[in-house]
């Protein structure tokens, strides 16, 4: 708690003179009010009584973000990544609470324009036409609803304008062959206040890598993404949005890594002749209607269907990787035998999705919010682990199939005691339910060779349950300008089944996971809105984690729950604007998620069971911080207005597996861009990385040696842009 301590201290040395300020008033520029709707109302970000962290689509174009995990990674306390491969094994967590599985749900709820994707797979996407991201700090267990224990993102496009007709094109080339075409048009249709807004992209690049064997390219992908919105008034009280999303992304050269001894010596060439081939395949539709009542409170209906297809097919691991595994049977009579030739895998996730809502006039007294939540969906997920020899072949396949129904009712609301004080809380009542089918198949080979001796040859399942996730807390504003707040909130994540590969004595379901959180916090802003500052400190009480192990001798891959895990930490992040010209921005988080309770975490080579209690929790750093500064200047030719910003962004040590052995030690990243823009063109420089520094994205042990990804070195390039 000593770390929790000296947070509350630099929490207070800089909210101290923000009070002392507040009264200051200059004719500099002000920031502008942050407009959110992560309460399912819009309201300003400085009175909603949670860590919040919001990045205009501006921005985030500005600084090339190009995609979702990397924008979610670019705010403190907050961290995305790959278990074994992009794409295939994704990452994500919240103030030290998350997710490396696939099997289960997301501890991470994702929502693209109000439709929760619920796949992690479906996670990874680029930015296309986007007006912000709400990231939302803490379980969201009220207002969101299961598989949000660790926090929520809120993804906004930009919406159809029906008062003009505007349009851009823009092109981008970089290092390593990195080209990005986009062009979003908008039109009015008619007079009557419809419009529809469409936008476009492609890209593709060739990867910083290399085999070894071949000379191709390595890491190498291409992505084509598409939107078409409209919207308009039915009648005079109701509304409708429309929007349909689809993206397809390929990784044409991806791989399970390179031996860790060829990244420690800054090698970029890997052995391996068959990379692995990884498409995703992801769709969102959805239907908003919005009916205004004559009281002022409206009726909200939002209806989704989410859609994504995951294949993979290769081997990706570097020659020799498995040598011991390929001389075993070879001494068997089986020449020229590999061991795992091809991996496949082939997930595909159906969700339907439907939400009604009652939302109350904004009023000084009493603000509330209700509803009710349904969704039905289908997975099935099939791997594949093939071994090939002169002749013939080894293969093992397993089938899981989860069907999922879940339903909920949930309401929230702020109400003022008094000028100053204000309570707020709310509570959701759900039910979940899910049925589980498994099967195990092998070819006549793998019987024979003894491959099969371990694995279980099928089961069902079923899980049924309720669960209540609410959420109460204060709000105390002594002046203007000055927000606190404290609450205790609460998430559940649904529980599920082993599947993949599982072991005899796993067949069966996991448990499901809830977490406690508490919090304070305040908002503030002085000098005329130029300076914003906001602080927040957690403790978040986390039981049954689901944590998936490996058996390096068998293959397995079982999931079980710890029985206690633990975070705490705290947030601060301040923004200001110095006048006109220059803006500085800064954050800081801290979180120190432990296994507080694991005494049964899976061994690695399948001798039993370790004692992981007390260890850090994988992915996660202690410490993640960022810094920038921008700077706009009139050029004085042609209305063109000068943009120039840096920022560097700092993550902490961490490690990639339960048994923290696998260590990526800190490092800081400095990005950069500057350009020139009016209303009709706009060219821009950038660079990534400029310090070139040498990093990895993924490292992992499948009991034969550690094989890392590193991370994207050194990238630069330039952009041009049409608009009108």
């Amino acid at each position: 708690m000593k770390t929790a301590i000296r947070f509350a201290a630099l929490l207070a040395s800089t909210s101290l003179p923000v009070v002392a300020h507040a009264q200051v008033a200059t004719e500099a520029t002000v920031l502008k009010p942050i407009i959110i709707t992560a309460q399912k109302r819009a309201t300003e970000s400085k009175d909603v009584p949670a860590s919040i962290a919001v990045e205009s689509g501006e921005t985030l174009a500005l600084r090339k973000t190009r995609r979702r995990d990397d924008a979610i990674a670019a705010e403190p306390n907050a961290q995305t990544g790959a278990v074994t491969a992009k794409l295939y094994t994704s990452f994500t967590a919240i103030r030290g609470v998350g997710s490396a599985l696939i099997e289960s749900d997301p501890s991470v709820g994702v929502y693209l324009d109000g439709v929760g994707i619920g796949s992690a797979q479906a996670h990874s996407g680029t930015l296309l036409d986007v007006d912000r991201i709400e990231l939302l700090r803490g379980p969201q267990g009220t207002l969101y609803g299961r598989n949000n224990i660790a926090g929520s993102v809120n993804i906004i496009s930009n919406l159809p304008d029906p008062d003009q007709t505007s349009g851009e094109f823009g092109v981008e080339y970089g290092r390593f062959g990195t080209m990005t075409a986009t062009g979003i048009f908008n039109t009015p249709i008619g007079d009557n206040g419809w419009a529809v807004r469409g936008a476009l992209s492609a890209s593709k690049t060739d990867g910083f890598l290399h085999s070894t064997i071949n000379g191709e390219d390595l890491g190498g992908g291409k992505d084509v993404h598409g939107r078409v919105s409209i919207a308009g008034d039915l009648t005079d009280n109701l509304e409708f949005l429309g929007i349909v999303d689809v993206e397809r992304q390929v990784l044409d050269g991806e791989m399970f890594g390179m031996p860790e001894a060829d990244f420690l010596k800054g090698r970029r060439g890997v052995a391996v002749d068959d990379p692995t081939r990884i498409e995703s395949d992801l769709a969102t539709a959805s239907g908003q209607f919005t009916y205004h009542l004559d009281n002022g409170d409206k009726v909200v209906s939002i209806t989704g269907f989410q859609k994504s297809a995951v294949d993979v097919d290769g081997n990706g691991f570097p020659l020799g990787y498995f040598a011991a595994y390929d001389a075993l049977f070879q001494s068997l009579g089986f020449p020229n035998f590999r061991y795992r030739a091809d991996n496949p895998f082939d997930g595909n996730y159906r969700q339907w999705s439907q939400e009604v809502r009652y939302v109350s006039e904004d009023n000084e007294r009493f603000n509330w919010v209700a509803g009710l939540y349904g969704e039905f969906s289908e997975a099935s997920r099939t791997y594949g682990a093939n071994s090939t020899f002169t002749g013939g072949a080894a293969t093992l396949s397993t089938r899981g199939d989860t069907d999922t129904v879940s339903l909920s009712g949930f309401a929230d609301g702020t109400y003022a005691l008094n000028d100053e004080w204000k309570v707020f809380g709310g509570l959701r009542i759900g039910h979940d339910r899910k049925s589980f089918d498994y099967d195990f198949t092998a070819n006549e080979t793998a019987e024979l060779l003894g491959l099969t001796g371990t694995f279980a040859r099928g089961y069902s399942a079923r899980l049924s349950e309720t669960y209540v996730t609410p959420r109460i807390g204060l709000q105390f504003e002594p002046m203007e300008g000055l927000n606190l707040y404290g609450g205790v909130s609460s998430g559940y994540k649904s529980g599920g089944f082993n599947s993949g590969f599982v072991g005899l004595g796993d067949e069966g379901a996991y448990d499901s996971e809830s977490v406690t959180s508490y919090e304070v916090g305040l908002k503030s802003a002085a000098l005329d809105d130029r300076l914003k500052v906001e602080a927040s400190l957690f403790y978040i009480d986390w039981r049954d984690q689901q944590v998936q192990g490996f058996n390096a001798l068998t293959g397995a891959t079982p999931i079980s729950n710890a029985p206690q895990s633990r975070s705490f930490g705290g947030e601060l992040s301040v923004a200001y604007d110095i006048d006109e010209h220059w803006t500085l921005t800064a954050g800081a988080g801290y979180a120190d998620a432990t296994y507080k309770e694991f005494r049964s975490a899976r061994a690695l080579d399948g001798s039993g069971t370790v004692d992981v209690s007390g260890n850090q929790q994988q992915f996660v750093s202690r410490f993640t911080g960022s810094a920038g500064a921008a700077y706009q200047w009139e050029v004085g030719f042609d209305d063109l207005v000068g943009k120039f910003g840096v920022n560097y962004r700092y993550r902490s040590s961490y490690y990639f597996d339960v048994q923290n052995t696998i260590r990526q030690k800190g490092y800081g990243l400095l990005d950069a861009y500057a350009g020139v823009e009016n209303n009709r063109y706009a060219a821009y420089v950038f660079a990534k990385n400029i310090g070139d520094v040498d990093y990895r994205t993924v490292a992992a042990n499948l009991g034969v040696g550690t094989l890392v990804s590193p991370g994207d070195p050194l990238t630069f390039g330039g952009s041009f842009k049409l608009k009108f």
